[in-house]
């Protein structure tokens, strides 16, 4: 698939919120028992997805499909099927596929390292498997940008997920998980438990004494924003000697925590739903972190960004497109997909800048970030543009008096 093709691809499929034409996924060496089950699943999702069935890896060849399938769906452990994908990635280099098998299996995923295909649980439901592919069509749409393609090479020091994220992720998913074990697990990493404690003592966190224990702080944050803070105070760990950063490290870090807080405040007034308002504190925590990524790498252009910024008084985004092409949002959000989180949040961090590349009609994570970021700004001395026709089209625009006055700015301006 060459990038006009990903370009088409995710304008077909509900990615580019267009539904003008089916989107095909093809399942390779799937059983035809459980094919059936997840076409049925996954066409109720989604109905202007087709999902087709080809069992047999070897005859994939004597058919037109996997050339003009938008996704692909390979089940790892059918025979050949390696072999199979190495053809397809030299004639599609760009192809939208996801591989399906057995994670727990070491064997099974060192064989497939090197293609560079994501994989998936084979227990994967039906919805998993599709935002997989959702988020996958996204990310190709993004890194088939000319200037992000020379950007990543770029950046040598990627950011990793931090180990106690890991860690603190499997506890949460055992049926016997805990919070005390959590906080067992916070304790073990001296530095990350510092730093929890001071953020939850923070001002941002508001809490009525002081928190000196980590079961405490655990309780207070619960477990999503515990797993967000981990990956937030992680990242910047990794670029803390990053040079010619505005603003600097310790008000980035702050600027990311307010606006995280100020996104799942949005987004719980307006949804009135805990998983998503988690889900908006996450977004708004990691919005810039590819601002501290492209420091951390690229320090002596970031410091033309600085002054380009002060020279012509330019946001941050319009200096950094000057300098590098592309922005912090989108070369932040291509990185962390490899993260898997999910593609709302992914969106959140591209276009918290430039929300009108979203297709979205009604409240978003997008519009929760966006907002939050320009109050966030505003609170700060910073103010950044916001975009009033955004919040009108997704019907916002009423709640921006009422958001303003519940962060405390002076007035109940209109957007």
């Amino acid at each position: 698939m060459q990038d006009a093709d990903v370009q088409e691809a995710a304008g077909k499929s509900p990615v580019g919120g267009t539904g003008a034409a089916p989107w095909h996924v093809l399942f390779v060496g799937a059983d035809p028992l459980w094919f059936g089950q997840t076409k049925r699943d996954i066409e109720c999702l989604y109905p202007d997805w087709l999902c087709l069935l080809l069992t047999d890896v070897g005859a994939t060849l004597e058919v037109e499909e996997w050339r003009t399938a938008d996704a692909l769906v390979v089940e790892g452990a059918a025979a050949a099927a390696r072999e199979w994908l190495e053809m397809v990635k030299l004639e599609r280099p760009h192809c939208n596929c996801i591989i399906r098998c057995d994670l727990s299996d070491k064997t099974v995923v060192d064989g497939w390292k090197g293609l560079g295909y994501p994989m998936v649980a084979s227990a994967s439901d039906a919805s998993m498997l599709a935002a997989s592919l959702l988020r996958n069509a996204r990310l190709l749409e993004w890194m088939a940008d000319p200037a992000i393609k020379r950007l990543l090479p770029l950046i040598r020091k990627l950011p990793a997920t931090p180990r106690l994220f890991i860690q603190v992720n499997e506890e949460l998913r055992s049926p016997n998980s805990s919070l005390d074990t959590v906080a067992h697990l916070l304790r073990q990493d001296p530095v990350m438990s510092a730093k929890m404690l001071q953020l939850v003592n923070s001002a941002f966190f508001a809490s009525a004494r002081e928190v000196t224990d980590m079961l405490d702080a655990a309780t207070i944050l619960g477990t999503e924003r515990i797993k967000s803070l981990i990956l937030l105070a992680g990242v910047f760990s990794q670029y803390n000697d990053a040079e010619g950063i505005s603003p600097t490290i310790a008000a980035l870090l702050a600027h990311s925590l307010r606006v995280g807080i100020y996104s799942r405040a949005i987004a719980l007034s307006v949804a009135k739903n805990a998983d998503i308002s988690e889900a908006a504190f996450t977004a708004g925590v990691l919005h810039d972190i590819g601002k501290i990524v492209l420091a951390g790498n690229l320090p002596q252009r970031y410091l033309e960004v600085k002054a380009l910024r002060e020279a012509k008084e330019l946001s941050a985004h319009e200096a950094e497109m000057e300098v590098f092409g592309a922005t912090h949002a989108c070369l932040g959000a291509c990185l962390l997909a490899a993260w898997g989180l999910p593609l709302p949040i992914l969106e959140a961090l591209a276009w918290h800048h430039e929300p009108e590349r979203s297709s979205e009609k009604t409240f978003s994570l997008l519009a929760a970030v966006h907002v939050a970021n320009a109050l966030a700004h505003e609170t700060e001395g910073t103010p950044t543009q916001l975009n009033q026709e955004f919040l009108e089209q997704t019907g916002m625009a009423a709640h921006f008096p009422v958001w303003r006055q519940m962060f405390g700015l002076a007035g109940a301006a209109t957007a």
